[in-house]
């Protein structure tokens, strides 16, 4: 970052990159306007490398970046580095949401219903996230019984453990019509 001075105080703070393209030079006076101009751009130039930069740690959908970067610059900067990154290919909406359909179905044995909940709060829009869960051969009833079997089998003893298991697969996503079916196949399978 390189600080232009006016009369002893900080008035714009820019790349450095941006200071040498525009070969600014020490002790000069430069229009307001152009330093405004100037500071526009470089704030857009810096909010695209942050953008880079937490990129590289993790994928972001394009609504969670720009909320993000609103941390950091005003919401046209935010914007036009979401923007950017979305031309660039750097940021797609579709292959976060494959990624998290993944981990959310594989990882953490979510259903549709709540992996369509997961995909919305972060920030894919309903039709790309059906689109992409349509696409992932979700066997619901086989993740069901893949749960009965592990996690919620020391729960299936008693009427009130069933109760729980229930509820507790709803909010892991499931229909209660499959979770039924299941927990029938899977106490008829014990027998």
């Amino acid at each position: 970052m390189i600080g232009l001075y006016s009369e002893g105080e900080l008035i714009v703070s820019l790349d450095c990159d941006m200071a040498e393209e525009m070969c600014l030079q020490p002790m000069r006076d430069y229009p307001v306007e152009l330093l405004s101009n100037l500071l526009a751009e470089s704030q857009r130039r810096r909010a695209r490398s942050k953008a880079f930069y937490l990129l590289e740690f993790k994928d972001y959908s394009a609504r969670d970046l720009e909320k993000r970067l609103l941390r950091d610059f005003d919401e046209d900067c935010a914007r036009a580095a979401v923007e950017f990154m979305v031309e660039t290919g750097a940021v797609d909406d579709e292959r976060y949401a494959e990624t998290v359909i993944r981990h959310l179905a594989e990882c953490k044995h979510y259903g549709r219903r709540r992996i369509l909940q997961e995909l919305s709060l972060k920030g894919i829009d309903r039709e790309t996230a059906e689109a992409a869960l349509d696409e992932f051969a979700l066997d619901e009833r086989a993740m069901i019984i893949e749960l009965l079997e592990g996690k919620f089998s020391k729960d299936l003893n008693d009427p009130k453990g069933i109760n729980r298991t229930i509820a507790s697969l709803i909010r892991y996503g499931y229909n209660y019509g499959d979770i039924k079916d299941a927990l029938r196949e899977y106490t008829e399978a014990l027998e």
